[in-house]
């Protein structure tokens, strides 16, 4: 999975990347504004732009400005109105920019609900088939919020506004993205223009880790505004990495399968990405692999620098940068070192870590968006090398999409004796059947094991909680639902588990489970 936020990229849209402000001395208050709205201060130069308007509502300047503080604020429509009759000339044009991106944000965004989180800091814009996670959302941000609020010391003061998009086209529609570049990246989510767009895991096949990724957006949200926007991508997105899932718990350097296979190979070949060559973007790298191997790189890197400084060195790097400083030495004086030690320290440390190659780390889901309805039992399939293997496999989903369960059984278990028990696709599918077949423990046992495997795989811990409810395990049936919402919240099998499991052990959240589960079973 790639989650990108455009951080990195000085705002399109912002008079200060290009020429500033036409006609305006570099002093005066219009290039202030603009300056402020770049950094994402949006309080201070909302006060400016107001005043800017009251002197002289008509002046190019302040005509512009009010467009982008619209825009930043989700008045859409008042963007395009508002921008009527400026010539893009006189603005370098940017003013065609915005008004198109308006335009198309307007189109995907105007029949959205909207729900405050109930801490009041959050607006969750919606449309009605979202329903169901609009409540998750707010919880989760809340949660990160907090947590981030009490470790870096910053507590955005104004209502964030988040987008809930339906499809990978509505992010293209309301980002600079392309289609074919957010489904070729996987890119799921973007933290720009002073705001977290999300698309919805039903736009998936299988889901994702939404919840982590709201989280991560959230930090480079937070991240940026501390910092005026100056923190460079690798400290970016390894921030994000390392503290994403701080909304539901410590923050932790463990790493995926999928990370440790690459950091392994890289560190034998003595291949890691340079921290320059990620600058400015991590997408500018010669390939997939090695962005994936830069993730897990920068990730790591916060790791060692929290385990060493805490989150007080973290926050001292993150202020520095924002005084002018320059990233690398910013860290490095947080650790008290120069910053060829602090990296020839790192890489020692990660090769004292005993890092392991581990099977089927290559098999990992990657995030598939919904192209219909389709028959996604077979999906993935062509990942199995053993040609043997791959045919009973295949036959074996044929069985169990026509209802043949104890003959899919069969088939699934020839498999497995190929594989072993560990591969997560076929495992996944036979724990499944044995769920169908009413043999729990069976289940169980091939279910457990895969939940430390694949993090975006949602069928064990789905399976897992069916077979614990169906034996009587309550809290173990609750955990492992619950670790199946944080991928495949639309699955109603996740939430009807959940709300049965919640109700016989008298969960005050069975009704808002109950809730769901209905709705999205009349959906299906």
């Amino acid at each position: 999975m790639r989650i990108l936020c455009s951080l990195l990229i000085a705002l399109g849209l912002s008079l200060v990347t290009g020429h500033g402000v036409a006609r305006a001395d570099a002093g005066s208050e219009a290039v202030r504004a603009a300056r402020l709205l770049r950094a994402w201060q949006f309080d201070e130069a909302k006060s400016i732009i107001e005043k800017l308007v009251k002197d002289d509502a008509k002046a190019e300047e302040s005509r512009y400005l009010q467009g982008e503080l619209d825009f930043y604020e989700g008045r859409y429509d008042k963007v395009v109105s508002g921008l009527e009759g400026l010539a893009d000339d006189e603005l370098d044009g940017n003013v065609g920019a915005l008004r198109s991106l308006a335009a198309s944000s307007y189109q995907v965004t105007k029949g959205f609900s909207v729900k405050t989180s109930s801490g009041g800091h959050f607006k969750i814009y919606y449309g009605d088939k979202d329903k169901v996670i609009v409540d998750l959302t707010g919880e989760v941000l809340e949660a990160a919020y907090a947590a981030l609020g009490e470790d870096l010391g910053h507590r955005p003061q104004s209502p964030i506004r988040v987008e809930l998009l339906g499809a990978p086209s509505d992010l293209a529609k309301v980002s600079t993205l392309t289609e074919k570049e957010i489904e070729t990246t996987g890119t799921i989510a973007l933290c720009k223009y002073g705001k977290l767009m999300v698309v919805s895991p039903r736009a998936t096949v299988f889901g994702y880790p939404w919840m982590d990724t709201l989280n991560h957006e959230y930090v480079h949200f937070v991240v940026t505004q501390m910092s005026h926007d100056n923190v460079p991508v690798w400290l970016h997105e390894g921030l994000a990495r390392y503290l994403q899932i701080r909304w539901r718990g410590p923050a932790s350097g463990a790493l995926g399968s999928m990370d440790e296979n690459l950091l392994v190979e890289g560190l034998k070949n003595n291949k890691l990405v340079s921290f320059d060559d990620m600058h400015p973007s991590m997408a500018k790298l010669p390939s997939q692999e090695a962005a994936a191997l830069a993730f897990a790189e920068v990730s790591t890197m916060v790791d060692y620098v929290h385990q060493t400084v805490g989150n007080a060195g973290l926050r001292k790097a993150i202020l520095d940068i924002k005084r002018g400083g320059s990233a690398k030495k910013a860290v490095a004086e947080a650790m008290g070192v120069e910053w060829k030690v602090l990296e020839a320290d790192w890489i020692r440390h990660l090769k004292g870590a005993r890092l392991q190659s581990k099977r089927f780390a290559d098999r990992g889901h990657q995030i598939r968006f919904r192209k219909g309805k389709g028959d996604d039992e077979n999906v993935g399939v062509e990942q199995i090398k053993s040609e043997k293997a791959r045919k009973f496999t295949r036959l074996a989903g044929m069985l169990h999409t026509r209802g043949r369960s104890a003959a899919a059984a069969l088939e699934y278990e020839k498999a497995v004796a190929i594989t072993g028990s560990d591969d997560p696709l076929i495992a996944g599918k036979l724990s499944r059947v044995y769920l169908d077949l009413g043999r729990f423990t069976e289940a169980i046992a091939l279910a457990e094991p895969l939940l430390s495997i694949d993090e975006m795989d949602p069928l064990p811990p789905t399976t897992l909680g069916a077979a614990k409810l169906a034996s009587g395990d309550l809290p173990g049936a609750s955990r492992a639902f619950e670790l199946a919402l944080r991928i495949s919240p639309f699955d109603s099998r996740v939430r009807c588990g959940l709300a049965d499991s919640y109700a016989q052990s008298g969960d005050k959240r069975a009704p808002e489970e109950r809730e769901a589960c209905e709705y999205l079973q009349q959906v299906r």
